[in-house]
């Protein structure tokens, strides 16, 4: 899926309308982590995030290599504590084990699968979640029909990712989908348009029909979004899909998964 920030003057109603039911603070607290250093081949440590700052841009040598993927392994108790959160604070049926990643529109090797945890909403317009961590070390999360990203995106070391980057970004993401921030559509159907150059050659100008997701997020730094080619789906994938979508839009006035319920009282307790 393509995806990127929304600019702010295509701020919608439902965004506003999200944004109102996102603005309590979470009581979600990010584990303390103990910073850790890694060195090149010659031994001088690595400043990851502005590893290329005082480049034009990283080498071309640096594409799809990563040297120490082990500096994202600190995700893994960020994800912990993220799902500890989750299950004392809403009301979730919880399924964990290795058959959830089959979630996943895209696989991960049965190898790679290190913990694999399904959240479901004790309400049907709120939208599911399933989170998996990998060998790799990484995250990846899986929500409502369409919504699927990974932590860190990359890793590469041209793309010079931090580990405190990608989990500010798996908190954000995670918290928002189950604070109410997502937003999902099904497009309508259209033919894909077909382009012709003067060479003769043809390129798509349009896909055709869309599904899209939304995502605003919960501390009101911004929303992102992504759009794939309908036909990526299955037939009865698009039709569940556009089901489940016409039943959210019926029970919310803004067309958002709506929050997660949250957990009473007496079951918060009884989990402490």
């Amino acid at each position: 899926m393509r995806w990127g920030p929304v600019p702010d003057s295509t701020t919608t109603a439902t965004d506003m309308l999200v944004r109102d039911n996102l603005r309590s603070m979470t009581s979600y607290i990010r584990p303390h982590i103990e910073p850790d250093d890694f060195f090149d081949a010659q031994g001088e440590r690595i400043d990851y995030g502005n590893r290329w700052a005082h480049l034009d841009g990283p080498p071309e040598d640096s594409y799809s290599v990563g040297e120490h993927p082990e500096r994202f392994a600190p995700l893994h108790p960020v994800a912990d504590a993220l799902i500890a959160h989750l299950v004392t604070t809403y009301a979730v049926d919880v399924e964990e084990g290795a058959h959830v990643a089959a979630d996943f529109r895209h696989p991960t090797p049965a190898d790679a699968v290190v913990r694999a945890v399904r959240f479901t909403p004790r309400h049907e317009a709120s939208a599911s979640m399933t989170v998996l961590f990998t060998a790799y070390p990484g995250v990846r999360v899986r929500a409502g029909m369409f919504f699927e990203e990974a932590f860190p995106s990359c890793g590469c070391d041209a793309c010079d990712e931090t580990w405190d980057a990608a989990a500010e970004e798996l908190e954000q993401q995670v918290l928002s989908i189950a604070g109410g921030g997502l937003t999902e559509k099904v497009g309508k159907p259209r033919r894909p348009c077909v382009t012709y150059n003067r060479a003769g050659r043809w390129f798509e100008t349009d896909r055709g029909q869309a599904v899209s997701y939304s995502l605003v997020m919960l501390d009101d730094s911004g929303s992102s979004g992504g759009e794939s080619a309908a036909s990526d789906l299955t037939a009865s994938e698009l039709a569940a899909a556009s089901a489940a979508l016409r039943a959210v839009a019926e029970a919310s006035p803004a067309g958002n998964w709506l929050p997660w319920p949250a957990r009473p009282q007496t079951d918060a307790a009884s989990i402490q």
